[in-house]
This record gives C-alpha cells, structure tokens and sequence, in this order.
C-alpha cells in the first residue's frame, strides 16, 4: 500500500517575491517572509497590515503635544531642582518622579495615544532639568554634576517606559 503526499506548492514573500516562506499574516493571510513579520502575542503581522494598526491606534492631537511639552518642562523643571539636593535619594525619587511626570501627562492629553508623545515628555524632563546643571558648570563644580545627571537619566528612563507601555 502506498501512501501519496500531495505536495504543496511553494509560497514566496509578497514584498521580497525571491524567498520562499510558510508564513502568513494572522489579519490578511498574505505570506510574508521572516523579514517582514512582525511578532505579535497572537501571530504574525505583514508590514502593511502592521502601518494600518499604527494608525488606528493613533489618537492623539497636535494640541497634545503641545500640552505634554509645556507640563513636561515645568514639572521635569521643579523635579530636576529639588531632587539633585537630595542626594543619594534621588536613586530612589527620579523613578518615581518620572513615573509621576509621565502619569500627569498622560492625563492632562485626555488618555490619548501618541507614538511621539514619549519623545516629547523625555525632551521636556531633559530641558527641565537642564538648568541645574549649567548652574553646576557655571560653579565649575563637576561632583555637583553627578545627582542632577542620574535624576535626569532614572526620571527619563522611567518616563519613557511607563509611556511607551500604554
């Protein structure tokens, strides 16, 4: 008795027809190659299905960013002065101020999206805190420099992470 397979037939990358692949997009079904794919919790998603999500997901406004630029710079401003003269606490407060920082953003642009909007937060808490260290330079003390640019480095850290999860 024998047992015949029908083959299947090749299947190539709809965006690099030269490869062949046996993976296909979850949303449209359109083959796509290991380059292509992009990963996803419930499969893979071709690039443009992924360009179709991105801007479905967008929300925001450009009154956001405006609004998530000013409210950065004044409380990564009053953040970058106080925390530094704290000391070794700022290992322990940045986080959290950045945290902070980026929960009261979030909320002043009404819950909405923006895939930029971390980009405008991290630059407001960087320019918030700018002054402390040019007061630093121009005292030309460099120990004074070390709290002010670990304040500046945990706040931004923790900022773009808790922004760039929603």
């Amino acid at each position: 008795m024998t047992v015949t397979m029908d083959q299947e037939e090749a299947v190539y990358c709809r965006w690099h027809p030269d490869v062949e692949t046996s993976l296909r997009c979850y949303q449209c079904g359109a083959p796509i190659c290991p380059k292509c794919a992009q990963r996803t919790p419930v499969g893979y998603l071709c690039p443009d299905c992924r360009k179709g999500t991105k801007r479905r997901f967008e929300q925001s406004q450009p009154t956001d960013y405006i609004i998530a630029a000013v409210a950065s710079v004044i409380l990564g401003g009053l953040a970058g002065w106080f925390l530094p003269m704290l000391g070794w606490y700022a290992i322990f407060l940045s986080p959290l101020s950045g945290t902070l920082i980026a929960e009261a953003v979030w909320a002043l642009v009404g819950r909405r999206y923006g895939s930029k909007l971390w980009w405008i937060v991290a630059g407001g808490i960087i320019l918030g805190g700018l002054p402390q260290i040019f007061f630093s330079l121009l005292a030309l003390n460099l120990f004074g420099l070390l709290w002010p640019v670990v304040h500046l480095s945990m706040a931004v850290g923790a900022s773009t992470a808790r922004l760039r999860l929603r």
